[in-house]
């Protein structure tokens, strides 16, 4: 069954909260969408309401498999020694390397919008990760399920060992263990569930995005966020972005997946977002939460309960399939309380064709000029 919603440790966050004092009911779908034959008994709990399929990174259901496990095996010790003892990373394995090293997984969609350019072909992609795979940089897996669809499963690449001992070398930074990836044969026993993958999944879908439309100056995982009482605080993610020549904005993400008991997990998470955003300067609370939901229909619950618990900002809706979408004025959503409805919000900065100042350009100004050291014979 699915883990948590967030993996959070309330001994991290804000302290002086109380735990939800309510006991709160979600819709749930009066019809199922797959095949009862083979449905999980307990479906109607997470199904979204409107009775349709799962989002494609929101089945409690799935279970990680392995795809070739072995590729690459016995590569890799030879590959990272050759690249350390020639100094011959190419830029394309930095790329990768760095963002699988803080990002944790991604798809080959992903990884074509975030390293390398539109033009390029999508031959060149597929190559690339051949490659990786074949070097023992990264492995690939993917899911299997009860709850089947005609959706196309991608595959999903993360770091080996190999490729951990890569990042620690190049950026002098330990990568987290849950980042490095053991590819083995799981089909004696069932691997682990992909709860502990979408939430990253759907979030480096907008970060793609981001990415490609050249917005980003800055995203963070996980960020620890000081707060004025010296406690720290742990959103999705911190998120910088420019608008224009000195327009900048911080959003703060949330990703919600559904699991036993995720209200109240979502009540108490939007309890310490509230406090952490009370416990700011003005001038350093973000701008817009953005949240991602697994169904349209599941917003209009979830937006009561941040209407309650979470007030002191503006949020922005949005779900895997519109993300799936790319950023389009359709992507983000608003609550309205009056009128009860779902209305579309466009930010018009984040698509494609805003003429103001791109991360790109904003980073072109930070120019290297480095001292010189002449020596004498």
């Amino acid at each position: 069954m699915a883990d948590k919603l967030f993996n959070f440790d309330p001994t991290k966050e804000p302290t002086g909260i109380a735990s939800p004092s309510i006991k709160v009911t979600s819709p749930k779908a009066t019809s199922n969408p797959y095949d009862p034959a083979s449905s999980p008994a307990d479906i109607f709990n997470f199904l979204p309401p409107d009775g349709s399929k799962f989002g494609l990174y929101a089945d409690p259901f799935a279970t990680m498999v392995y795809v070739q496990p072995n590729e690459g095996k016995n590569r890799g010790r030879y590959w990272i020694n050759q690249r350390m003892e020639e100094q011959a990373f190419t830029d394309n394995e930095i790329a990768l390397i760095s963002f699988l090293s803080n990002h944790r997984v991604a798809t080959r969609a992903q990884i074509t919008r975030i390293i390398f350019s539109e033009d390029d072909n999508p031959d060149k992609v597929k190559d690339f990760i051949k490659k990786c795979r074949t070097r023992g940089i990264i492995t690939a897996f993917s899911w299997m399920t009860p709850c089947n669809s005609d959706k196309k499963k991608p595959l999903i690449y993360g770091l080996t060992r190999i490729g951990c001992e890569a990042s620690e070398a190049l950026f002098h930074q330990k990568v987290p263990k849950d980042f490095q990836f053991v590819p083995v044969d799981f089909s004696r026993t069932s691997g682990p569930n992909m709860s502990a993958f979408f939430p990253d999944l759907v979030a480096n879908e907008l970060y793609a995005e981001m990415k490609r439309i050249d917005r980003i100056l800055y995203w963070d995982r996980k960020a620890p966020v000081r707060l004025q009482d010296g406690s720290v605080h742990y959103p999705g993610a911190v998120i910088e972005l420019i608008k224009d020549s000195g327009q900048f904005l911080t959003f703060w993400l949330e990703v919600i997946r559904l699991s036993y008991n995720w209200e109240e997990h979502a009540i108490k998470r939007f309890k310490y977002t509230q406090a952490a955003i009370e416990k700011l300067p003005l001038d350093q609370q973000p701008k817009r939460l953005i949240i991602i939901v697994d169904s349209d229909s599941r917003i209009p619950y979830i937006a009561k309960l941040a209407d309650e618990y979470l007030p002191s900002i503006e949020i922005r809706w949005t779900t895997d399939e519109r993300l799936l979408m790319g950023l389009s004025p359709e992507t983000f959503l608003i609550f309205d309380s009056a009128s009860k409805s779902l209305k579309k919000s466009k930010m018009s900065f984040l698509l494609d064709g805003h003429t103001g100042m791109t991360a790109s350009e904003y980073f072109e100004l930070q120019q290297t000029n480095f001292e010189d050291d002449d020596f004498e014979d």
